[in-house]
Order: structure tokens, then C-alpha cells, then sequence
């Protein structure tokens, strides 16, 4: 009997600790959102500290006031200050006939026309390329204010938490012997927000108020159901949209005055809320939901379900999509807030609830949108936020979607897809009139719900990132082996290879580069032309992206059988790329020309892109070039923004060293992140957290290799190898052109690559890898101990672990392979 008691508090005292590797807690409400707040998104304060809820579309923030308690709401598609329903070629954003100049702006590239000054590089993309039309920014929606009649002196026992696992949120008080209590989720199934207070040994009063920042057409009150329409400015057509909150109290009495619900001596109260916009993603028009029919069905029906139906459902729901994957580090837990770990400085588990967390704002901010997540994921509650919360395409939209793949989320990709369509029907516009290239489409540095691809507003920011863009999409396609969504998305890559096959042109050496274009962000010849000196030809990574693309087309068209005249060009097309470049300090080249500084520390270092998200560079197959990435990342040193932070840890990962990669980490989850565990850039950008999941993943597992020998005993001779040593200049490296067969080579699977020291035991659940494999992995002193690879889909593959190269394994679906460390 004692023994199975024993037992029995073992299993409750490990279930704890696992729950609170997902488990948020506090001791205080949020900070009150100040007008102050509102107008200046550097000030800190509810942003910082509020906690999150979504459905992909809909999102909230509570703050768990005692006296008041303020839910923001957010919708997705609700943008304002730009434009929608013009014709196809206007609505792209891109200036008519600016291709007849084209070549005039090329010329000052191509005479080497440095600085800011008139008839410069950046001064002719201005004048002739840039976009004149509004890009507009991501707008709150409205906002709930709860009275209580509650004082804080009065109350005692004050917590507030969200349970990451289940998606719900919690507040919990007393004041004498009476006992309040809260709770908040936001339903993917059902599409509403729903709250509840309950008293016990006490009743409530409560005064329930709605707003918004935009402007209120309608705002009346039907029974118990509030509705509130607005709409947003903009410069063309404003967005519509209703938003309803329907008040279940028993019986006790509900009022209607001056705007408000009033609710008076009740136990137990439900409120539900339903929201939409008038947004479709149909171009050029972007509007034509039914979203006043669509808000008042939504919440007829969820108020039919009822309250414990509905949180049940979401808990299910949620909850499965949580554990496909988790990570389990060995700590002792350290029963503090969650403010108060993070202030105590870095520890095993605030990283590893950082890790299980941000995959909770990956599925809470991008599901079945119609539209992906930004700059801020979901949350915002500035009419002006940083960086209009946009779509920025130079690292941060498609670093938002690294973790969707290896962390086990791929249902959170198909809002990316969605967009992805639209962009691509939208930049063959773009491609006609700035470029006058018939073929395929084209994207600029930023963009929004309204399908806008032009160049941007400033020739410094000349950028083309159909290219970036579209790894993301072949890589969905690595991990699921999903043949369909294939088909689905090869128009958009194809789109994409054939606008890079005209953009492409000969420079001085006679190799092809792309211009005009910058390496994001950075500048250089500082000294001679400014620190704004940035647009450039043939930068690194953009000339790495383009074989990845062309390589990801050569591939897709081979499985898909189609296009051979295509691919063919393709593989002809490669080796003429500009190869990419050794320096004289031993760095990788930034540009073609070696300008670099070995004291440039600029947060973005694009020209490793083919290290990390790429597949190209490593030190398995290209150890030259990825030791001097190292180079470049010793001299961009170690402190930096959220998002570099967060992307410093994939490069580390990727160059296999465990604890510079953990280094990163650790700083970002205890100097980089707001209370909240919001990624802290600064202000709040929440390509961090999911940068930073993504380095996690890959410090664990790697699949990016393909081995291509299959009879190789070593992965130097059966990795496939994408930039070969030009034997005329050895510290050029060419592009290397695939055949048919790589279409069929298995992944190589890296078990513990990049394993932190620190990390002496643990596991992890539910990583996925390419081929179609989904990985369990459990390691104790520092060393793997087993892996099982599943098969979901059938398929074959190859284990490297322990500096050793597995013979090739074939895996029917749903079958398993147990590989233990020997």
C-alpha cells in the first residue's frame, strides 16, 4: 500500500512539472493600457505584459484587472491607410510603365553609382522605380472593459496565468471568504472568444463596456447581445466590421445604458464574442464576406453549444496540436512567477517553457486565416505600430514560418500558402510595369493584406523576395512528401524561377547576377559614400536564394513530371550564377566585390542564408565556406536584436557547435523577451519566439542533407554538394546544377547535431524531419540514447550520429524505427 502511494505522488509530482513547462503565472494584474501606451509603441505597459489568446484570426489579450479588466481584441485581415478595390495592375502598388526606365536605373548600377546623392544607385531606383501608393498598417480591432466594483486593497490570493497546453487563460482572487474566478480562450473550432466569472460566497456586479479606435457606425443592443460596427480609414473603400458579445447571467438582470451591459447580483456569468471583417482574399477587391451575417450565425451558434461544450472542444483541440510536440529538459522547478524567472536570469526551465510557449503563439496567431501572421503575430493595439506591423519580406514573414515545419505545426503553414497566391497573381503585375518582364512575378521588400508587391517607397529598400519567399513553400512540401500541395504551389515557385531567369544579367565577369538589390539592411564603403550607402548588385544571399530556388524548381518539376524544357534551362542557367566568395579576411562576402568589415556588427547577416534556412553551406559537405562563416559570425559578434538573437541560434546550430548555439538562446529567452515572454526586438516582434523554437529544433535534428550515394560509407561522399571549388580561383565557390536524381535521394537524418553541454538530459517529442518522418529523441549524459523515427509518410532515409553514416533505411507509413546509441 505505501508503495503504491509512493508511486502514485511520483506520477502526480512529474505530471506537475511537466504542465508547468507550459504554465505562465503571476501575482498581479497587467499594466493599464495608457493613452500614452497607445500613441507610442515604445512605452511599456500592457503590451508588454498582457497575456495572448487567437484562433489564427481572431485574437485577444486579457489583463486580468481586478477593478477592470480590458480585453483587446484583434482581427487579422483588419488593415487601414491603405487602398483596396482598384483595378488588377493599381492594386499591385506598382508605378505604370516605370519599366521604360528601367534600364536608365540599371545603368547607375552598372556604373557603380555609390552613395545617396543625385543619379546614384538608390536615387534612381527612387525616381523611377518606387512605389507612390499607401502600404497602410495592421489595425486593432476593439477593446472590452469588465467592471467589477472590486477594490485591490481588498483582495488577497491574487493569480493570473494561461495554461499554454489547454489555450485558456485564468484569474483567481479573494476577497474575504469569498472566491473569484476567471477564464479566457479563444475557439479555433467555433470561431468566438469566450470569457466566464464566477463567484463562490458572493455575488457580482458587472459593467461590461465596449470600444475602438476607429470610427463607431452602430452601436446597440439586441436582448442580451451587444453589437458594435465600425469601420477603418483608408484611403480607398474603409474596412467594415461587427463585432456581438452575448451576456449569459441565470436570471439575473441585464440593463442596456449609455453603451453598456450592466449585470447585477449574479454568481455565474458567460460572455461570448464574435467578430469579423468584411475582408476576402479575392484580388483586386479584397472585400465581399458577409461578415454582419457571419458574426451573428458564429454567435448564435456558439451560444448554442453553450459554455462547457465549447471550452471543451477548444481544450481538445488545442491540446492536440500541443503535444505533437514537447520539449523536456532535466531542472527542478523553481515555483516562481513567470516575471520573477525571467528576472532571476537564464535557466533550463524558462528555456524550456519559452520553447513550449512560442509554439502556442504559432498556432494561437496563424491557423485558418486567410491571411498569414506579422510583424506582432496577431496582437496589436497601436493605429500606428512599429514597423506598420507588416509583412516585411528581408528575414521576418518567412522567419515567422521556420518552426511551423520541425516543431510540428504544420497546420499553422496554410495561411502562408493563402497568401502566397494572392502575391503571385498580384506581382505579375509588378514584374510587367517596374521590370517589363512578361514572365512570372515579382515582390518588393513589404507588404500587406491587399496584395501589394511593388518595390518600396525608397530606392535604399529595392529588394526582390519572391525568391526568399518561396523556400518556404518547397520546404512544406521536404517535410509532408504531400504530392498534392505540390501541384498546389508549383505555378507560384515556377512564377517565381521565371521572373529570376530575365532579372538575372551579366555583370563585369560575365556571371549573372540580380540587380538592383541590397544585402538587407547593411551598408558598405561606408567611410566613402555614408552609412546609407546600400543598394548593391549581385548581393550573397540573394544570389544564394536563387539556387535554392532553382534547384527547389529542378526538383518539383522531376517529381511532378512536367516542365523538362524548363528545368533544363534551369540547370543551364546555374553554374553562370556569381559564385560566392571567400574574402580577404577570411569571411564569406557580403557582396561580390570584398567590402566587408571585420568590425561590422549589423544584426542581419543574409549572406549565410545558405547555412541557415538554406541547405548549402556546412560543414559536412562545404567545410571551406562554412569556416569562414564563422569568420563573418565572430565578427558580427554576440549581442543583439530579438530576431538576430533568435536567427544567430539556427547559424550556431547549423555550424554544429551546441553551446554557442545554446548561448544564443539563453540569451534570448532571459535578456530578449518581455514579461509576457512577447520576443523583445526592441519594441515586440514575434519573429523572435519563433526564430528562436526553430534554433531549438535544429540543435536536436537536422534533415537538410540529401545523400545521393547511397552506397557511401561517409557523408562526404554521399551528401549531395551544392557549391564546388572553382579550381581556378580557390576561394571561389560555383553553383553546382542537380540532376533528375536528387528528386530521389533520401534525407540524411542528424540526430543531437548541435547538443548544448548544459543539456547534459532530456528529450524531445514530435520533431519532424524531411522525407516525411516525424522523431522522438532521448538523450542522458550528454549523449543520444534512442531515437525513434516514424514514418508518416513511406519513405527512405539516413541516420548520421556519432560522427557515423547509416547504411539507407526504408519505411513503409506508420511504420517505426528504433535507433539506439551503440
Amino acid at each position: 500500500m505505501i508503495k503504491q502511494i509512493v508511486t502514485l505522488l511520483l506520477i502526480i509530482i512529474t505530471s506537475v512539472k511537466v504542465h508547468g513547462q507550459f504554465v505562465l503565472t503571476y501575482d498581479e494584474p497587467a499594466s493599464k493600457f495608457t493613452t500614452e501606451q497607445r500613441q507610442n509603441y515604445n512605452k511599456l505597459g500592457y503590451m508588454q505584459e498582457a497575456l495572448p489568446l487567437g484562433n489564427g484570426r481572431l485574437g485577444a489579450m486579457f489583463s486580468g484587472g481586478i477593478e477592470e479588466e480590458h480585453i483587446m481584441l484583434n482581427d487579422i485581415t483588419l488593415w487601414m491607410n491603405s487602398k483596396r478595390g482598384l483595378d488588377s495592375v493599381a492594386q499591385s502598388g506598382t508605378r505604370i510603365g516605370a519599366y521604360k526606365n528601367f534600364e536608365k536605373v540599371r545603368e547607375a548600377y552598372r556604373n557603380e553609382k555609390y552613395g545617396t546623392s543625385e543619379g546614384s544607385m538608390e536615387a534612381m531606383s527612387t525616381k523611377y522605380l518606387s512605389s507612390h501608393q499607401p502600404l497602410g498598417n495592421y489595425a486593432p480591432f476593439t477593446d472590452i472593459y469588465i467592471s467589477t466594483e472590486h477594490s485591490p486593497e481588498e483582495v488577497s490570493n491574487y493569480t493570473r496565468s494561461l495554461d499554454a497546453f489547454s489555450g485558456v487563460g485564468y484569474v483567481n482572487y479573494s476577497i474575504g471568504k469569498a472566491n473569484f474566478t476567471r477564464e479566457y480562450f479563444c475557439s479555433h473550432p467555433n470561431d468566438v472568444v469566450a470569457i466566464r466569472y464566477t463567484a463562490e460566497n458572493s455575488v457580482m456586479n458587472l459593467t461590461i463596456k465596449v470600444s475602438s479606435l476607429h470610427k463607431i457606425t452602430n452601436l446597440n443592443v439586441e436582448g442580451n447581445v451587444l453589437i458594435l460596427n465600425g469601420e477603418t480609414a483608408m484611403e480607398k473603400d474603409p474596412v467594415q466590421f461587427q463585432k456581438r458579445i452575448c451576456v449569459e447571467a441565470d436570471n439575473a438582470k441585464i440593463t442596456f445604458q449609455d453603451g453598456t451591459l450592466k449585470v447585477e447580483n449574479v454568481k455565474d456569468v458567460k460572455i461570448y464574442v464574435s467578430a469579423y471583417t468584411d475582408y476576402m482574399p479575392v484580388y483586386p477587391m479584397f472585400k465581399g464576406r458577409d461578415f454582419e451575417s457571419d458574426t451573428k450565425t458564429t454567435l448564435e451558434n456558439a451560444v448554442k453549444l453553450g459554455y462547457n461544450t465549447l471550452k471543451s472542444i477548444h481544450q481538445k483541440d488545442v491540446s492536440d496540436l500541443m503535444d505533437n510536440c514537447q520539449l523536456n529538459l532535466e531542472y527542478e522547478p523553481s515555483n516562481v512567477t513567470t516575471d520573477e524567472l525571467i528576472k532571476k536570469g537564464p535557466s533550463l526551465e524558462l528555456e524550456n517553457l519559452y520553447f513550449n510557449y512560442s509554439r502556442y503563439l504559432q498556432l494561437s496567431c496563424s491557423r485558418a486565416a486567410p491571411v498569414p501572421s506579422n510583424l506582432q503575430g496577431l496582437w496589436n493595439g497601436h493605429l500606428k505600430p512599429a514597423w506598420n506591423a507588416d509583412y516585411h519580406t528581408d528575414i521576418n514573414l518567412a522567419m515567422n514560418y521556420w518552426m511551423v515545419e520541425t516543431a510540428n505545426l504544420p497546420e499553422s503553414f496554410r495561411p502562408y500558402v493563402e497568401y502566397m497566391k494572392i502575391i503571385a497573381k498580384s506581382g505579375k503585375y509588378t514584374a510587367q510595369e517596374s521590370f517589363g518582364i512578361s514572365k512570372g512575378w515579382s515582390m518588393g521588400l513589404n507588404g500587406n493584406v491587399f496584395g501589394f508587391t511593388a518595390p518600396n517607397k525608397h530606392g535604399r529598400r529595392m529588394q526582390q523576395s519572391g525568391v526568399w519567399l518561396c523556400q518556404n513553400l518547397f520546404e512544406h512540401y521536404a517535410f509532408s512528401q504531400d504530392k498534392t500541395y505540390l501541384e498546389e504551389v508549383y505555378p507560384i515557385l515556377k512564377g517565381a524561377a521565371e521572373f529570376y531567369m530575365e532579372f538575372l544579367a551579366p555583370w563585369k565577369d560575365g556571371t549573372l547576377v540580380v540587380y538592383p538589390t541590397w544585402s538587407p539592411e547593411n551598408a558598405y564603403l561606408v567611410k566613402e559614400f555614408g552609412k546609407l550607402n546600400k543598394q548593391a548588385y549581385g548581393a550573397s544571399f540573394e544570389q544564394q536564394l536563387v539556387l535554392n530556388l532553382f534547384t527547389d524548381c529542378i526538383e518539383a518539376s522531376t517529381i511532378l513530371e512536367r516542365d523538362e524544357a524548363f528545368r533544363e534551362k534551369l540547370q543551364n542557367i546555374i553554374p553562370k550564377l556569381c559564385p560566392q566568395k571567400i574574402g580577404q579576411y577570411g569571411q564569406v562576402q557580403e557582396w561580390p566585390e570584398d567590402w566587408d568589415s571585420p568590425t561590422d556588427q549589423h544584426r542581419h547577416i543574409s549572406h549565410l542564408i545558405a547555412l541557415h534556412p538554406g541547405r548549402d553551406f556546412s560543414p559536412l559537405t562545404t567545410p571551406k565556406l562554412t569556416n569562414a562563416a564563422l569568420v563573418t559570425m565572430k565578427h558580427r559578434g554576440d549581442i543583439s536584436t530579438g530576431w538576430s538573437t533568435a536567427w544567430k541560434t539556427n547559424f550556431w546550430a547549423r555550424l554544429h557547435n551546441g553551446d554557442k548555439a545554446h548561448q544564443f538562446y539563453r540569451f534570448l529567452t532571459s535578456e530578449r523577451v518581455y514579461p509576457n515572454l512577447f520576443d523583445f526586438h526592441p519594441p515586440f516582434q514575434i519573429d523572435g519566439n519563433f526564430g528562436g523554437v526553430a534554433g531549438v529544433c535544429e540543435m536536436l535534428l537536422q534533415s537538410h542533407l540529401r545523400s545521393i550515394d547511397n552506397l557511401a560509407e561517409n557523408i562526404k561522399n554521399a551528401a549531395f554538394v551544392a557549391y564546388k571549388q572553382d579550381e581556378d580561383n580557390p576561394n571561389h565557390f560555383v553553383p553546382v546544377a542537380p540532376d533528375e536524381n536528387l528528386a530521389k535521394a533520401p534525407y540524411i537524418l542528424h540526430l543531437l547535431p548541435a547538443l548544448p553541454s548544459t543539456w547534459q538530459k532530456g528529450n524531445i517529442k514530435g520533431l519532424r524531419a524531411r522525407g516525411g518522418f516525424e522523431v522522438d529523441i532521448t538523450w542522458e549524459n550528454g549523449l543520444l540514447k534512442q531515437a525513434k523515427i516514424y514514418a508518416a509518410k513511406g519513405g527512405k532515409f539516413r541516420i548520421y550520429s556519432n560522427n557515423q553514416l547509416s547504411e539507407t533505411f526504408s519505411l513503409k507509413q506508420g511504420e517505426t524505427l528504433v535507433w539506439k546509441n551503440n
